[in-house]
């Protein structure tokens, strides 16, 4: 293995320091006086014949243990020294140059440190080219298209909120009477028409009225906006929804429609027809509205009408299967004519029972007091015998009749009270409900845009490409992990 100059000149500086250490620690100063160096022909003295071993251990070893030659010189001290460190250097370098050659069992540094090296270059290449691939290449693509590509889109706004004429809180005197809550036109009413306008039946409403497939695949706007004339209803509501917004705000009420074509006509034609259509929800909510508040006092008043024509129905087929029309009256008559011919039988009986102390039996005076008598004796049976039937003759007496027809009467007059009450309801719930009808109120009518406020260009770029660099130091983050947990 061939070792480089820069090489050969760092091994031999640090050996030389080891040797000037080793022959300064095992002298003393008198010993270098007095050690002599061999003569240049000695094999002995001579560093190129007793190198040794290339191996640094050997060389080490073989310095310890080399014999030192302590016979008196003639040279001069400051000679000496100077071959010395001749001989010192000459082995030195005989050690640098020797080939280098691994101990048993350790890997080869020079090649771990390419294999490193190339690694680590494999790695950064790889990061740079995921970064162009996943960060760079979608920023350009999406440059590139919302910068050349896209078609401008002109946006047409509608703001408009439910009003109602009254707004009462909890319920009236009127909800009190006919058990009906009082009607609001609330935050409910608004969220209905907010999801309204994103429906399929809205966007058939729509589609009978103009033709959205038409604006939607306008020829100004780009392949990749264009709606296909041919999809199904589905794909139509889908893009309706995709370039119809609204919005609700609930500590306002106000309720924001924005509509996107790629012209401005047709996004005003659009917001137009928004309008038309919420309009039309909006009173169809009202009149369902009074409908319910007013379908609980007519039911009331159907039942209280029924119940009282009943009642009457009733009393009707009494007055007309016992032949009369008021049986109480007719009693109260019965009574008084029997109580007066009872006391007119009395008053006969004892005048005659007076004239018949003095009179014989059969005294004109007499007769004829026994004939009134009799007369009125038959008149008290008939009267009782009225008493006693009924209209059809089957023994019935008056106070059953009476009590029957108490009964009705009194039906009837319930019924008449209840029906006074239902159509008093009626007529109060009809007053709220006409009072708290919601009508739509729009303050921001649409208008002819005159600049495209879509797409925004620069933030969809930075949205991009800030979604790809994201994307990117996750994956880098999860590849560099499982990596080093492989390690």
């Amino acid at each position: 293995m061939s070792t480089e100059p820069g090489q050969h000149a760092a091994r031999v500086s640090p050996l030389l320091s080891v040797l000037r250490q080793r022959r300064g620690a095992g002298r003393t100063p008198a010993d270098a006086a007095s050690v002599e160096p061999a003569a240049p022909g000695d094999p002995a003295e001579d560093p190129r014949e007793e190198a040794g071993p290339a191996e640094p251990e050997s060389v080490a070893r073989w310095l310890e243990g080399r014999p030192v030659n302590r016979k008196a010189s003639t040279k001069p001290p400051i000679l000496r020294e100077v071959t010395a460190l001749a001989g010192e250097a000459e082995t030195a370098r005989r050690v640098a140059e020797a080939p280098v050659r691994p101990l048993p069992g350790l890997p080869d540094q020079a090649s771990h440190l390419a294999g490193r090296r190339a690694r680590r270059q494999r790695q950064r290449r790889g990061i740079l080219l995921s970064f162009i691939a996943l960060v760079v290449l979608p920023t350009l693509a999406a440059a590139l298209y919302y910068g050349f590509v896209a078609a401008d889109q002109y946006v047409s706004e509608v703001k408009f909120a439910l009003r109602s004429v009254e707004r009462n809180g909890g319920h009236d005197s009127a909800s009190v009477v006919s058990g009906v809550p009082n009607a609001l036109a609330g935050n409910t009413d608004s969220f209905i028409i907010a999801d309204y306008i994103t429906t399929r039946q809205f966007v058939d409403e729509v589609q009978r009225k103009i033709d959205l497939r038409r604006i939607f695949s306008n020829p100004a706007a780009d392949a990749y906006s264009r709606f296909d004339p041919a999809a199904p209803i589905e794909a139509l509501v889908s893009h309706w929804r995709a370039m119809v917004m609204s919005r609700y705000d609930l500590s306002t009420g106000i309720l924001t429609v924005k509509v996107r074509a790629y012209t401005p006509e047709d996004s005003y034609r659009l917001a137009q027809t928004v309008i038309d259509g919420s309009e039309r929800l909006a009173n169809e909510l009202t009149d369902r509205g009074r409908r319910d508040f007013v379908r609980f006092a007519e039911t009331e008043v159907q039942k209280a009408e029924a119940r009282l024509r009943g009642a009457r129905d009733a009393l009707g087929h009494f007055r007309r299967t016992e032949g009369t029309y008021d049986p109480v009256r007719v009693a109260m008559s019965n009574a008084d004519l029997l109580a007066k011919l009872r006391s007119d039988l009395a008053s006969l009986r004892a005048e005659a029972s007076a004239l018949s102390a003095s009179m014989q039996p059969n005294a004109p005076m007499i007769q004829t007091l026994t004939g009134r008598i009799k007369a009125t004796e038959q008149q008290i049976r008939s009267v009782e015998a009225e008493g006693q039937r009924n209209g059809q003759g089957l023994g019935a007496d008056m106070g059953s009749m009476v009590a029957r027809y108490a009964s009705l009467e009194s039906e009837q007059t319930f019924a008449e009270k209840s029906y006074g009450m239902a159509m008093d309801a009626l007529q109060a719930a009809r007053g709220l409900a006409d009072r708290q009808q919601i009508y739509l109120a729009t303050f921001a009518r649409p208008a002819l845009a005159e600049s495209a406020q879509f797409p925004n260009r620069p933030a969809s770029i930075a949205v991009v490409a800030g979604f790809a660099l994201l994307v990117w130091l996750t994956g880098l983050l999860l590849v560099l992990g499982i990596r080093d947990h492989m390690r």
